[in-house]
């Protein structure tokens, strides 16, 4: 007699986003830990907080006040920053591909060498923002 396989069939599983407050997030990135993908961190105020090289990717980061923050290297790739407060907040080099930034403040933010590709940028504030390629946009 041959046996047939059992063929087990799994639950399609829901992306997970942990809750994070505040002092939690600071308190881990103050010990070291950079990696904080998939968090939900929302209606939060961050406003001049060093974050360098965080990773915050596929996050849901939105109405969160980043304005003033410090985010050079932060990979911020699929997160959702829709009506994030990104006003004046240094983003060099950081990694927003496939972001979602629509209806986001980023008057005066410094984007140089971001990695802006498919992000999304509708209705976004970008007026004095330094651009991915160096370029102010008006």
């Amino acid at each position: 007699m041959i046996k047939k396989p059992i063929l087990a069939v799994l639950p399609m599983t829901v992306p997970y986003h942990a809750a994070l407050t505040k002092s939690e997030l600071l308190d881990r990135y103050a010990k070291g830990d950079r990696s904080f993908g998939k968090t939900n961190f929302h209606d939060c105020d961050m406003q001049g907080i060093c974050l360098h090289g965080i990773d915050l990717s596929e996050s849901i980061l939105t109405h969160v006040n980043f304005s003033g923050a410090d985010l050079r290297g932060a990979d911020l790739a699929w997160a959702d920053l829709s009506r994030a407060n990104l006003e004046k907040a240094d983003l060099r080099g950081a990694i927003l591909t496939r972001a979602d930034l629509s209806y986001a403040n980023l008057k005066g933010a410094n984007l140089l060498k971001a990695d802006i590709s498919l992000t999304n940028l509708e209705h976004t504030k970008l007026s004095g923002a330094v651009m991915s390629d160096g370029s102010i946009h008006d």
